[in-house]
């Protein structure tokens, strides 16, 4: 498997184990309420359950997000005070008086 592929795959995991601790630690907390409002419906496992895996993709997305942001990258081509060399130069642009 490529390194980049193993190294997105990692990070989702890692982010969707994460995501899915802390909807269990919500649920078991019986923050918002959710416990009660699961118990009391018939339906509520399934809301439970969609919750703890939009919660596992939400937070393995940004995990991904994080590691691929956070990579080092190689600074050799950049001059010493960072950015890419790049200037800004000002443009001069006409204005014209409007008449009455």
């Amino acid at each position: 498997m490529p390194p980049l592929v193993r190294f997105m795959l990692r990070h989702a995991a890692l982010g969707f184990v994460l995501g899915v601790v802390g909807a269990a630690i919500i649920v078991a907390t019986d923050a918002l309420n959710l416990r009660s409002l699961a118990v009391a419906t018939p339906m509520g496992w399934l809301g439970l359950s969609i919750f703890c895996f939009l919660m596992g993709l939400t937070i393995g997305s940004l995990q991904i997000g994080f590691a691929v942001m956070l990579q080092g990258r190689d600074d050799e081509h950049d001059d010493p005070k960072g950015g890419h060399g790049a200037r800004l130069v000002p443009i001069p642009v006409p204005v014209h008086r409007r008449r009455r």
